[in-house]
């Protein structure tokens, strides 16, 4: 068997069917999600230009306008001023209303958020999560100053912390608490790490490779901040400094049991840790904000410990990814080559309506028995060396929960 589809065809295709599914089951349609790559917006201000509120944050108001509309919050990160927010606050949802707002009080920074994906997700429902992404109408307050406690604040189930784009952090267990991330219990995520629960919260288990930050994160210095912790201290990517992954640090800077530690220039600060437990955060260091998770109001101490059970659950259904590194502003090929037989409702003929590399889609698809070969476009501003997840779907034009493949860790980004 051999077919190939243009993938500006099969876009109309998956937007299409999602915009069924999501009528069935009663939600607003969804038009495609806000394209991930943007030019690196490094904010270049010096003190003077900076309206200190609190702590590590500030905002900028424009030149010559004291509009509160031209108002930017921005963070002092290290030596520099970076706005964190602009890129995430447009309407990537079409549905009137920004994904983000912004505003402070005395002692927190006011978020309101629609947790709505800015990047490429997958169809949702689907073979393996029958949940269904909805507009969220969520409210987090971040301790303008974060402070440390005396005793580490478990995390709770359901919201423990907000990433860049507003979509929020989970703790890395299942309902039955174990672990989702990897092994016998692992569940469906995408290949943007993220799926919807019951009620449609669409979220993170593990680091977010999709969520830019919206700066290049390239491995030769420390990384940029993806989030914050509902204590307010902040959540940056994997990298410490060149080649150096803060999970790798031994001795007294080693990450603490929170996935956290501190420097000269961050103060206290959490790194997500790929294809580490605790993946994102492992409690608080900090002293939590009580409004962000109603757990809060008796919560329990100590950091989480792994429950991961041996197996992995979906890593035959997709045997291999050729090339397994792809080159940043650069168009390949990429031949994956699947196993029809380890798919649980089996896998249809033709070819996958719908391939993503992390949170790079599939620009045009052909099959060649079980190898299916996708061309993909990698941007210029690809964050590099994180490994990233692949997906596969089947069947979005029948008006069903297409079937979908995974797997983790297939493919990573570097340069020439």
């Amino acid at each position: 068997m051999n077919s190939k589809l243009l993938y500006s065809s099969r876009v109309a295709c998956k937007w299409l069917a999602a915009s069924i599914l999501q009528i069935v089951c009663g939600v607003i349609p969804f038009a495609a999600a806000q394209q991930i790559s943007v030019e690196s917006q490094a904010t270049t201000l010096t003190d003077e230009q900076v309206e200190v509120i609190g702590g590590h944050w500030g905002i900028h108001r424009a030149s010559g306008t004291d509009s509160s509309a031209a108002a930017k919050y921005v963070y002092r990160d290290g030596e520099k001023w970076v706005d964190l927010f602009s890129y995430h606050m447009l309407d990537s949802n079409k549905d009137g209303i920004p994904n983000m707002s912004i505003s402070h009080d005395a002692n927190h920074l006011i978020i309101k958020s629609q947790g709505y994906p800015n990047h490429p997700t997958a169809i949702f429902p689907n073979s393996d999560n029958p949940n269904t992404i909805r507009v969220q109408d969520f409210t987090f307050r971040l301790p303008l100053v974060p402070k440390k406690s005396e005793t580490i604040t478990r995390l709770p189930m359901g919201p423990v912390g907000m990433s860049l784009n507003g979509v929020v952090f989970f703790n890395p267990f299942e309902m039955a608490g174990l672990n989702a991330v990897e092994g016998y219990d692992e569940v469906w995520l995408d290949a943007c790490c993220g799926h919807p629960q019951q009620t449609g919260v669409y979220h993170y288990h593990k680091y977010p490779t999709c969520v830019k930050s919206p700066f290049i994160d390239t491995g030769k210095s420390h990384s940029p901040i993806i989030g914050f912790g509902f204590d307010g201290y902040p959540v940056y990517g994997p990298y410490e400094s060149e080649s150096l992954r803060a999970m790798d640090i031994t001795g007294d800077q080693a990450l603490d049991v929170c996935n956290g530690h501190e420097d000269s220039q961050r103060g206290y600060h959490y790194h997500a840790t790929p294809n580490r437990f605790p993946y994102i955060l492992g409690g608080y260091a900090g002293v939590v904000e009580p409004s962000n998770n109603r757990e809060f109001r008796r919560p329990r101490l100590g950091a989480i410990e792994d429950q991961t059970q041996p197996g992995e659950k979906y890593a035959s259904q997709i045997l291999s990814l050729v090339p397994g590194t792809l080159l940043q502003g650069k168009t390949q090929s990429v031949r994956i080559t699947i196993d029809p037989t380890k798919a649980r409702r089996g896998v249809p003929e033709g070819v996958p309506s719908w391939v993503q590399i992390g949170p790079y889609e599939a620009q045009e698809v052909e099959r060649e028995g079980d190898t299916i070969v996708a061309k993909i476009d990698v941007p210029q501003d690809a964050s590099l060396g994180v490994m990233l997840d692949c997906h596969l779907e089947f069947g979005t034009t029948s008006g069903r929960p297409p079937i979908v493949l995974k797997r983790n860790n297939a493919a990573r980004v570097s340069v020439e």
